[in-house]
């Protein structure tokens, strides 16, 4: 069911190269996914009885791209300022008015600022967790193994819940309406793996329970401590993309392109390895995949982001975050149903403040210089980009972050974690226009009107794609279990 007449809610007017890398878990044989598929992103251990299935009503998302800001973005400079709140809690600050009247922003979010009449912004999430539990977020539970996070592989992730953008894929496809093998991936996810660049394998973002097959498709984009995120952090000559397992830069020859296909062929020779492993389920079927993006010239031009015009991609941002939402876009619309695009941190170390969103120090110099700055640009991009193609309309836009800022400035110039209160936004497909959705208290702490949990977000994002509530994903066990587990869609933000 979805929530009764809410509180707190306010109808307003509608006025480098790329590659593709796979996770490297292990099977239950003490085969890594690696070992089976070196040139791929896919895994080939998937394999899940088929659902229950049940919709909630024809979906209004066709697509879904998800803008996933690692690190906790602050709700006071962003969409919930408390311009009356003490300095130390305010900050330098100025709040600009916005396209909907009463409800002004952050003065460096000026774009998204003419441009808020056409999302619903959530001001009342609350979570449980201020350690980075991306699992959480990303799924709706904790993670079985390694917390937040485990350098190298992490052998827990195949017991996980799935990723919410996995779900949907597993659902759609298992519903007939996404198909398993194609030339175009159903899910990618830009420009790296969840944690790539530190040397994490950070939980969330994966197939789970589902099996390896629904891990997103992951590129691969420049090196650890590489300021790829700040203003002009990506050059045009050097960022370009390439389907799995082709690295264009090597001058890869169509026979070298053909003769993967003998992958195949040594892939079989690993079978009698696996055979005592429920992760064979699906083997196959998942081989084909691989190979069919290999050799896919439509997923190709897809990931050649060079054909876009040159002012285009001036307005997405100069930085790996715009060009990975214009990417995003592109596969949109080159026929990938789920995309998700990460703003992460690039590197593990005591300067963190320059390479993301955990900004203990220095928070206002990266909020100004860099963060907020490259958000507004992206984010209103894309929303003016998919509408002038006709694509907003069917296109559900999700941005969320695993948690938020401390409302009270420490002494190194920074805000740390926090989960009393912070922000989500929803756009596009299903979603209601111009609504500002729950309050935090006097210094945005905590929720005090209309409290939304990080379940409610998925929910929200199942319902949208056409996903009841009374859908159930099975466990290798064949155990069923609820998708939307405690969550419940928020009504408010739906059309």
């Amino acid at each position: 069911m979805l929530r009764g007449k809410p509180r707190g809610v306010r109808h307003l007017p509608k006025t480098s190269m790329f590659r593709i890398l796979g996770n490297p878990k292990r099977s239950c044989a003490g085969v890594s996914r690696r070992d089976l598929l070196v040139a791929g992103g896919f895994g080939l251990l998937g394999g899940l009885s088929a659902p229950a299935l049940a919709t909630a009503a024809k979906p209004k998302a066709k697509s879904v791209i998800c803008l996933f800001l690692f690190g906790g973005w602050s709700q006071l400079e962003t969409f919930d300022m408390k311009p009356d709140g003490p300095v130390d809690i305010r900050g330098p600050y100025k709040p600009i008015a916005s396209a909907l009247p009463g409800f002004p922003v952050c003065e460096h979010l000026p774009l998204m600022a003419r441009r808020l009449n056409k999302v619903s912004v959530i001001r009342s999430v609350h979570s449980e967790d201020s350690n980075h539990n991306t699992s959480f977020v990303l799924t709706g539970k904790h993670a079985t193994l390694g917390g937040t996070a485990i350098k190298g592989i992490n052998p827990g992730i195949p017991s996980d819940w799935p990723f919410f953008m996995s779900a949907v894929h597993h659902v759609r496809e298992r519903g007939g309406d996404l198909r398993a093998n194609g030339a175009i991936p159903n899910h990618v996810c830009v420009p790296n793996r969840l944690g790539l660049l530190e040397g994490y394998t950070r939980t969330g973002p994966y197939g789970g329970i589902l099996g390896a097959k629904f891990d997103p498709v992951c590129t691969r984009v420049g090196n650890n401590g590489e300021l790829l995120f700040n203003p002009n952090g990506v050059k045009a000559e050097k960022l370009k993309f390439a389907p799995p397992g082709a690295d264009l830069d090597l001058d890869i020859t169509l026979d070298q392109l053909k003769s993967r296909s003998s992958l195949v062929d040594q892939l079989d020779a690993t079978r009698g390895r696996l055979m005592s492993s429920a992760a064979i389920d699906g083997f196959d079927d998942s081989r084909k995949r691989a190979l069919g993006v290999i050799t896919s010239e439509k997923f190709r031009r897809a990931l050649d982001i060079s054909s876009e015009p040159t002012k285009l991609r001036d307005a997405y941002g100069w930085n790996l975050f715009g060009q990975s939402v214009l990417m995003s876009r592109r596969l949109v619309e080159a026929g990938v149903p789920l995309v998700t695009a990460i703003w992460d941190c690039t590197k593990e170390g005591p300067d963190i403040a320059t390479l993301g969103w955990d900004t203990h120090w220095d928070h206002f110099k990266a909020c100004e210089g860099w963060l907020l700055p490259g958000l507004d640009r992206a984010l209103a991009s894309l929303l003016d980009d998919l509408e002038d193609r006709g694509l907003l309309d069917e296109t559900l836009v999700v941005v969320m972050s695993e948690m938020g800022r401390t409302p009270k400035v420490n002494a190194r110039s920074g805000r740390d974690h926090w989960v009393g209160s912070y922000c989500a936004m929803f756009a596009g497909a299903g979603v209601q226009r111009g609504v500002v959705y729950g309050k935090s208290d006097k210094i945005g702490a905590y929720v005090t009107d209309s409290p939304v949990s990080p379940q409610d977000v998925l929910a929200t994002v199942y319902h949208l794609c056409g996903i009841g509530s009374d859908v159930a994903i099975r466990d290798r066990l064949n155990r069923p279990h609820m998708l939307y587990a405690d969550g419940t869609p928020v009504r408010a933000v739906l059309a």
